[in-house]
C-alpha cells in the first residue's frame, strides 16, 4: 500500500466515526433539499466523461433544482484537466470526507430502502437524448484555448486547421496502468493500426491534419506525411487530450473510452470503426457513423447475417473468450472499408454528398432489421448472454427512429447479409 493510500485510510476514520450524526442530518434537512452522493468511475476518463455529460445535460433539459449532489472520485484520476473542467459545473467533496458517508449509506439502504434516496447513480445511456438536444455544458476557457492553440502553433498548424483525431484500441494502455488486473476479457476489441494507413491518406489529402491519440500504444505506426501527426509517441499530455478533443474536427475510433469527450463532451461528429458487439451501437447522434466487425462462424466457415447473430449469445457479447468458445471470429474492417467510412464524413462535414434513394432504402431496411434484432426495451429477452446493461442498452429511438447511419458503401457491401 502507498503512503498516499495509507494517509488517505486514516483520514477517513474520524470521519466514519461521525457518519451516524451526519446521515441523521441529511435525513432532517430531506424535505428542504434532498442531498445526495454519487461515486465517480475517475479512473477511466471514457466513464467518467459520458456520465457525467448525461447528467449536467439532464439537469440542463430536466431542470430540477430540488437535489443538492455531491461527486466522489475514486483514488485514480484519469484526466486532471478534464476534472478541472468539470468541478466548474459539479460539487466534488474530497474522498476521505464524503466516502465514508456514502459507502454507510449505500450498505443501510439494502435494509432500509428509504435511504436509496440519499444515492445518486449517474447513468451511461442517455436514453433521452438530452445530449443530441443540448449545447456542450464543458466549455474551456481564452486561457485554455490559447495554450492549445499556441501548442498547434509550434507544430506548424493553423488553428483554424482542420483536424482529425484517431483512436485505436489494442491492449498495451490496461497492461500499463492497472498491471494487476488482467483485461484479456476486451481483447475481441483490440484493432490492427496498421488498417487505418488508407483512412489517413485519404484524410490528408483532403487537407486535414490526423492526430494518433492514446496514452500508450502497442504499435507505432510511421508515415511520411508532415499532416500525420504521432502525438501518442512525442507530444501527449492530458490538457492535449481535451484541448484536441475539444478542437477537432471529427474522429475516428474503435471504440475505446477517450473518445466519449469528443463525442459527448463536445458533441462532435464520429467515425465509429471494427464496433463489436453489434448489438451496442451508441446511436444517440445524427453525425455518428458505424461500420463493425463481421462475426464468422469458423464452423459454417461463413460470415454470419444479422438474424442469425441476434439468435447467439453474443448479440452483446462483452467477453473475448465467448466469442473463441461459440467458434465466433470477429473480423476487422478492412482498410478500404475504412477509408471509405472516413471519406464518407469528409463529405458529409463538406454538404458534398447526396445520398441516392436506393442508398436510403437500405439504410432504414437495416436500422428496421437492426431495432427488431436487437430491441433493448425488450431486454429480458436476453438473460442468458452474459449481458451488461450497465455498459449495454445503448441502441435508443429518437422520435421512432435510429437518428445514426451505418457507413454507405459498407452497407452496400454487406447489403446481402444485413437486409
Amino acid at each position: 500500500m502507498s503512503k498516499k493510500d495509507t494517509v488517505n485510510k486514516i483520514l477517513k476514520i474520524p470521519v466514519y466515526i461521525l457518519s451516524p450524526i451526519i446521515i441523521l442530518l441529511i435525513i432532517l434537512v430531506y424535505p428542504i433539499i434532498n442531498i445526495r452522493f454519487s461515486l465517480q468511475p475517475s479512473e477511466r476518463i471514457g466513464e467518467i466523461a459520458t456520465q457525467m455529460e448525461i447528467y449536467l445535460s439532464e439537469r440542463k433539459f430536466f431542470k430540477n433544482k430540488k437535489f443538492l449532489d455531491i461527486f466522489i472520485l475514486t483514488d485514480v484520476i484519469s484526466n486532471e484537466t478534464y476534472l478541472n473542467l468539470l468541478k466548474q459545473k459539479i460539487f466534488f467533496i474530497p474522498n476521505f470526507i464524503t466516502y465514508p458517508i456514502y459507502k454507510i449509506i449505500k450498505l443501510l439502504s439494502y435494509k432500509f430502502s428509504f435511504l436509496k434516496r440519499f444515492i445518486l447513480y449517474t447513468k451511461y445511456q442517455d436514453k433521452d437524448f438530452t445530449i443530441f438536444r443540448t449545447q456542450p455544458n464543458l466549455i474551456p476557457d481564452e486561457n485554455f484555448i490559447k495554450k492549445g492553440d499556441n501548442f498547434l502553433k509550434d507544430l506548424g498548424i493553423p488553428k483554424d486547421a482542420k483536424i482529425i483525431c484517431l483512436i485505436v484500441r489494442d491492449q498495451e494502455y490496461l497492461k500499463k496502468k492497472f498491471p494487476d488486473r488482467n483485461y484479456d476479457y476486451h481483447n475481441h476489441r483490440n484493432c490492427n493500426i496498421q488498417n487505418f494507413k488508407e483512412a489517413i491518406k485519404i484524410a490528408t489529402d483532403n487537407g486535414y491534419y490526423v492526430f494518433r491519440m492514446g496514452e500508450v500504444v502497442e504499435s507505432k505506426l510511421k508515415i511520411n506525411d508532415n499532416k500525420y501527426i504521432d502525438y501518442s509517441s512525442h507530444y501527449r499530455t492530458d490538457f492535449l487530450d481535451i484541448y484536441l478533443a475539444y478542437k477537432c474536427t471529427f474522429v475516428v475510433t474503435t471504440s475505446t473510452g477517450w473518445d466519449n469527450v469528443p463525442a459527448f463532451t463536445f458533441r462532435k461528429p464520429v467515425v465509429f470503426t471494427n464496433c463489436a458487439p453489434i448489438g451496442d451501437l451508441l446511436t444517440y447522434s445524427p453525425d455518428f457513423l458505424f461500420c463493425f466487425k463481421l462475426y464468422f462462424d469458423t464452423k459454417k466457415n461463413r460470415i454470419l447475417n444479422l438474424e442469425e447473430i441476434s439468435k447467439t449469445s453474443l448479440s452483446y457479447g462483452f467477453n473475448a473468450n465467448h466469442y473463441k468458445e461459440s467458434n465466433i471470429e470477429l473480423l476487422e474492417n478492412k482498410p478500404e472499408e475504412i477509408k471509405e467510412l472516413v471519406l464518407e464524413m469528409i463529405n458529409r462535414l463538406n454538404n458534398n454528398i447526396k445520398y441516392s434513394e436506393s442508398d436510403e432504402k437500405i439504410q432504414i431496411k437495416f436500422w428496421e432489421k437492426y431495432v427488431s434484432f436487437f430491441n433493448l426495451n425488450n431486454i429480458e429477452n436476453h438473460k442468458n448472454t452474459n449481458l451488461n446493461p450497465f455498459i449495454c442498452a445503448s441502441q435508443r429511438l429518437y422520435k421512432g427512429k435510429i437518428i445514426s447511419r451505418i457507413g454507405n458503401s459498407f452497407l452496400n457491401k454487406y447489403k446481402d447479409l444485413f437486409i
